[in-house]
């Protein structure tokens, strides 16, 4: 697989949902209807993601999050992944959909001494104050923590891990220790 170098440092939130809706309703015609068409479907989403599609990325943490009976197991740590990779690649609707995990974090960079340079140097105003701190924190999760990468991930099998809260523990001190390297990173 090649990679890709160059990628869009955004997709705006009104493309991201329409393209993720369009790709969510074939895909979930088939899992009825032809649910092999479900597997070969969902397999090239699988690739479009490993080749940087950030749109992909999110439909892929969208049916993970709880699995398909019988075609795709569930998977909740594939699904924060993938989302957060989506978030960390500028997809704006990826970014709100994590603000349940990351949401306490953007706050308390916001509350930081900081935060004036912060704003400053990142040209940051009330309407990109999310995206722009949102997609720094799940950017500096995935590659400092989790080492979570498309190429990666497409290689991995799909097996069946569900919601641990230890996940979420885990995912938390992930968060706790990322905020001051993103305030650091957005500093600079």
């Amino acid at each position: 697989m090649e990679r890709i170098v160059k990628r869009p440092e955004f997709v705006d939130y009104q493309e991201a949902l329409s393209t993720f809706t369009e790709w969510r309703k074939e895909l979930n015609n088939c899992i009825d209807e032809q649910p092999q068409s479900f597997k070969d479907m969902f397999d090239a989403v699988k690739y479009m993601a490993a080749c940087e599609n950030t749109v992909a990325m999110d439909i892929l943490a969208y049916y993970y999050k709880t699995g398909v009976p019988d075609l795709l197991p569930e998977n909740y740590m594939r699904y924060i992944q993938w989302e957060l990779i989506a978030a960390a690649r500028g997809n704006e609707l990826a970014i709100e959909k994590i603000q349940f995990l990351i949401g306490y974090g953007c706050d308390e960079i916001i509350e930081s001494a900081d935060f004036e340079t912060i704003k400053y140097k990142n040209d940051i105003d009330d309407y990109n104050m999310l995206y722009v701190i949102g997609k720094a924190l799940a950017k500096i999760m995935v590659r400092d923590f989790l080492k979570a990468f498309p190429v990666d991930l497409y290689k991995e099998p799909d097996d069946f891990k569900p919601y641990k809260q230890e996940d979420f523990i885990n995912l938390r001190k992930i968060i706790d220790q990322a905020i001051p390297l993103t305030i650091e990173y957005l500093k600079s």
